[in-house]
């Protein structure tokens, strides 16, 4: 998939971390514009999608805390991707050669869903293993070694908000 034409709104995958940022015990310093960032995607200004991984990921925290995430998440009706033999390689791949520690298989496969699917941008608050430069541009190397063009582009919310 290409670059969106002005007409069509960038595609946005919304990693884990962007749902946790909701919760009220969180700073409101990343809360705030983490609810920006949905509320441009409620406007339309961008296409949100997500994988099936996100909501394994929310079924780990407690009962309640899931159901408040689950929640925020239906407000916003975010198209839900599927991963494939592709996707599943190219995950294996970057913890194979060193991006991503075995124990971040989902993280591994965010990114590699994101790149598969043509998605604009992964947004996400998980600095560690995503949303830094260093992480992006092995991320991007290696697929571009595997046949994908487009450079996918990670950033935190606040990243997003100024795409």
């Amino acid at each position: 998939m290409g670059e969106p034409s002005s007409a069509e709104s960038p595609r946005v995958y919304i990693e884990t971390s962007v749902w946790g940022m909701l919760l009220p015990n969180q700073p409101r310093a990343l809360r705030e514009p983490t609810r920006r960032f949905l509320a441009q995607c409620r406007a339309g200004l961008f296409a949100p999608y997500v994988y099936a991984a996100v909501f394994e990921e929310i079924e780990q925290a407690n009962p309640r805390t899931a159901r408040q995430l689950l929640a925020e998440i239906n407000k916003l009706h975010p198209e839900e991707l599927k991963t494939n033999e592709t996707s599943e390689f190219l995950a294996s791949t970057y913890i194979e050669v060193g991006i991503l520690p075995p124990k971040k298989r989902f993280d591994a496969l965010h990114v590699a869903i994101a790149t598969v699917r043509g998605m604009n941008i992964l947004v996400s608050w998980n600095h560690r293993h995503l949303a830094n430069d260093r992480k992006r541009q092995l991320f991007n190397a290696l697929n571009r070694l595997s046949g994908y063009e487009q450079d996918l582009v990670i950033q935190t919310p606040f990243g997003a908000l100024r795409w």
